[in-house]
């Protein structure tokens, strides 16, 4: 699971999920970041058109990678791009919370 630097997969948030609620719509997501880091690979992530994203999306997906990977390999290997400041702030509050919530 060695990051390779060179390779870069970018992931549009909209064209794998129906929606940004629920724990299922999330799944598709989580596994293809799961899949990119898991090959090395780091991953723009775009959020061009990404609707409100509820506690449950988040747990769901980003949670799963915390749980995964750690806030470490998130903050370095995923970037977003296409991105509103709303949207980088609420999932950056989320991983800051989770992080404080595992020691």
């Amino acid at each position: 699971m060695k990051a390779n630097p060179e390779k870069v997969v970018v992931i549009d948030v909209m064209d794998c999920v129906s929606g940004t609620t629920t724990p299922f719509e999330a799944a598709s997501l989580f596994k293809k970041m799961k899949e990119s880091l898991v090959d090395g690979c780091s991953v723009k992530l775009s959020m061009l058109n990404v609707t409100p994203m509820s506690s449950s999306f988040l747990n769901a997906s980003f949670g799963e990678l915390f749980d995964l990977f750690g806030y470490q390999t998130i903050k370095d290997r995923i970037t977003l791009i296409e991105y509103k400041p709303s949207q980088a702030k609420q999932i950056k509050d989320y991983l800051d919370t989770i992080s404080k919530l595992v020691k």
